[in-house]
């Protein structure tokens, strides 16, 4: 189930993105991930947009669950939920009347204006309205309603999502890596979200069979889109393993990797695994003078 989200911080909402087969189980997990974030709590207007899934899987106890844990952060905030689809199948009657039972307000949607008026209604300005001549602050294409990305400024911009990830055995190539014993792994990754992308690279670690500690190095080449700009770049990982639990684990954009739309391209890439499923937070930035 690849998902994104974004925050429109003049407008105080939380605009989830779903795409492919998605289950209330995933929807949960991606549901808690997105609010343990600093600040998302706070949120009261929530977008779930399903216009880009194929199938949505349903089940009583996980649709429960789902609106349970919806309820509990938003129930008594005065939320509004807007369901975005483009067709029936894509709806949870469930989840949605559950939620509604709990106290959350909530109405479906077919075009995004809509669904924004409406979660807007009743709100008061964010800002003052710009001159009718002044001129619109460029955004990154494939930005929703006004969201503000701070590229090519001194404040980092950042891309949340998911990803899959294909990791397989590689045999040593020369005696020196043979008598090294080292595990070599390749990397095939799939990005979604804001970070639209392959990510192919290699592995080497150090502390298998069975043991707690240890360590892993690796390179991976992303290639695709990052907020709408093409190109590709370089990230390297540095991990170590300590009773099971990874410590000092760093990504970093490797400098002058960067290609295309995305050249001078720097930022780290933080990774969390939930209940199975990867997530990545990139916090980047681009020269100014590349900014769309």
């Amino acid at each position: 189930m690849p998902y994104d989200y974004l925050v429109d911080q003049e407008r105080q909402i939380l605009w989830v993105r779903y795409s492919g087969t998605v289950t209330a189980g995933e929807r949960l997990a991606a549901a808690e991930h997105i609010l343990s974030q600093p600040g998302h709590r706070e949120l009261r207007r929530v977008l779930l947009d399903y216009r880009r899934a194929t199938s949505l899987s349903m089940d009583d106890a996980s649709s429960s669950a789902l609106a349970d844990s919806l309820a509990a952060h938003f129930g008594e905030r005065g939320a509004r939920v807007a369901w975005l689809v483009t067709y029936d199948h894509q709806l949870d009657p469930v989840v949605e009347g559950k939620s509604q039972a709990r106290g959350i307000t909530s109405e479906r949607f077919r075009d995004l204006d809509g669904a924004v008026a409406w979660l807007q209604r009743g709100e008061p300005a964010a800002t003052p309205e710009p001159p009718a001549d002044a001129a619109p602050e460029p955004q990154p294409a494939g930005t929703p309603f006004g969201l503000h990305m701070a590229i090519g400024s001194s404040h980092p911009a950042r891309a949340k999502g998911s990803f899959e990830v294909k990791i397989a055995p590689q045999a040593p190539d020369s005696a020196p890596a043979q008598a090294a014993a080292l595990a070599r792994l390749s990397l095939d990754k799939r990005y979604s979200g804001p970070l639209d992308a392959i990510g192919q690279g290699e592995m080497l670690a150090d502390g298998g069979g069975g043991r707690k500690d240890g360590a892993y190095v690796a390179m991976e080449r992303v290639t695709g889109s990052l907020h709408g700009r093409a190109g590709s770049f370089a990230l390297v990982h540095r991990a170590l393993m300590r009773d099971g639990t990874p410590q000092d684990w760093t990504v970093v954009v490797v400098p002058g990797s960067g290609t295309d739309a995305l050249t001078g391209l720097e930022g780290s890439l933080r990774i969390t695994v939930e209940q199975g499923m990867h997530f990545y937070d990139l916090e980047y930035s681009l020269p100014q003078e590349i900014r769309a």
